[in-house]
């Protein structure tokens, strides 16, 4: 469903933002104008991290909640983009993987998750790379002990990634479940209403995608409240809002991303990041090739820059690099310039990517 037709969509946040901090009263003319979603974000993020040390703060609750609507929309359009058919070019990917071989991903979809499911023995109890606590396969269960030959590394999360919601605790914003921080939470598939937020369920989701609230996180320790304090449940009810029908049982989850804003915090979810990270460094320093598909290396983004680059320099040969990018001139500068790879070592294929038409010539599969 269209985030713009759902009801259940939230957007009261970002509405009372943009009117009270930028003064704009067609909040609907101005975000369908074309607005750069990914500023208005950063520029929440920025005056977020400005007020989070004023303990009891108004300010910084009234921006979190603009900051997680962002993060909740942002994840609904891309489980639309990935809802339905399994895309054929991401299959012709997957087919052409070796065992052993990595994917590493700056982004948050799931389209390369469902190739990978459907065309290999990639499963997401092994395959992200890292240990889940649960999967949600019509309910919570136990990661199996089953591997895959092929791990796909996501490097900002994935929509399909699952934590509990942040609170502030007085100088602190933590979880509000009572696990290490890292925790992490996979929704794998439902063929069945779950339990969620209010009992929101939406059916009619493929595997790796979920309607607006993804489920909730039960038999899960809560987070104690403060000495001193109460924890207080309230769900206002709007006349204008269907009813949901499902179970409202566990704890509220949202997705376990880290959004495109201009400063990125991955400290928040404990060390989960840095063994993710780690884990690609790790890939990069090793592997005797490097497909990078689309992949353009933003000027902003050094972070991604010194993840190559610390991993060329624990090389001890030179690595083969092909780029297949319409547009190739800045990530052929980025490997030739700053990375030092040589011609004799690198192959630029400036075109689309069209899966096993792109694929087949280059690797002869």
């Amino acid at each position: 469903m269209d985030a713009a037709a759902n009801p259940w969509v939230l957007r009261d946040g970002l509405i009372d933002y943009l009117q009270s901090q930028k003064g704009i009263t067609d909040t609907d003319a101005y975000l369908e104008a074309g607005v750069d979603i990914e500023e208005i974000h950063s520029e929440i993020a920025s005056k977020l991290a400005s007020v989070e040390k004023e303990i009891g703060s108004y300010d910084r609750i009234v921006l979190s909640k603009p900051y997680n609507q962002l993060i909740f929309l942002f994840a609904t359009t891309l489980n639309e983009i990935a809802n339905g058919p399994i895309s054929q070019s991401h299959i012709d990917l997957a087919n052409s993987l070796q065992p052993e071989d990595v994917v590493l991903t700056f982004n948050w979809d799931t389209l390369m998750d469902r190739a990978l499911m459907s065309a290999t023995d990639w499963v997401p109890d092994s395959g992200y790379g890292i240990a889940p606590h649960r999967i949600f396969r019509d309910g919570w269960v136990i990661p199996d002990v089953k591997s895959s030959s092929n791990k796909i590394i996501k490097l900002h999360g994935s929509v399909n990634w699952l934590t509990a919601h942040p609170i502030y605790e007085g100088e602190e914003l933590v979880l509000t479940h009572g696990l290490p921080a890292d925790s992490l939470f996979v929704y794998e598939h439902a063929t069945r209403p779950y339990a969620t937020h209010a009992g929101r369920y939406a059916d009619g989701y493929a595997p790796m995608t979920y309607g607006y609230y993804p489920p909730n996180l039960t038999d899960v320790p809560g987070r104690s409240a403060p000495e001193g304090y109460a924890i207080v449940k309230v769900q206002p009810k709007m006349p204008w809002m269907p009813e949901g029908q499902a179970g409202k049982q566990g704890l509220p989850s949202m997705p376990l991303i880290i959004p495109p804003v201009k400063e990125k915090s991955y400290q928040f979810f404990g060390g989960l990041f840095e063994k993710l990270w780690r884990k690609a460094s790790e890939a990069l320093e090793i592997c005797d090739e490097v497909l990078v598909i689309g992949y353009s290396f933003p000027k902003t983004d050094l972070k991604s820059l010194d993840l190559f680059r610390d991993a060329f320099l624990r090389r001890v040969s030179v690595p083969r690099v092909t780029i297949i990018d319409p547009n190739p001139k800045r990530p052929k500068e980025v490997f030739q310039l700053d990375l030092g790879i040589p011609e004799s070592h690198l192959r630029v294929v400036a075109s689309p990517f069209l899966g096993a038409e792109t694929i087949d010539p280059l690797f002869g599969n």
